[in-house]
């Protein structure tokens, strides 16, 4: 599923769409809302990920993480998971 942004596509893959359904309605409208953040303004707390040549993550509410990566068009979320979980998980590279 696509949803269009004025710079970006912004892609989910099927592990994405599965943990957002998992977490709850607060959270998962803050993921959301820090993703749009990001498209329009790139200056969030952003690390780039260990042992991945172009994957990124960002920091939702404090203790969720959100697993990304992009090129010139898009942007493809891969994982949105609590901190504890989300390095242990599969990582889908788009």
């Amino acid at each position: 599923m696509k949803t269009s942004s004025a710079k970006r596509q912004i892609e989910k893959t099927r592990a994405f769409s599965k943990d957002i359904k998992k977490l709850s309605r607060e959270v998962a409208t803050a993921g959301w809302k820090t993703v749009l953040r990001y498209i329009y303004a790139p200056q969030l707390n952003l690390r780039k990920l260990e042992g991945y040549d172009d994957v990124w993550r960002l920091v939702v509410k404090k203790d969720y993480r959100l697993v990304y990566s992009f090129d010139g068009n898009n942007i493809y979320l891969l994982r949105f998971a609590h901190r504890k979980d989300i390095y242990r998980l599969d990582i889908p590279l788009k």
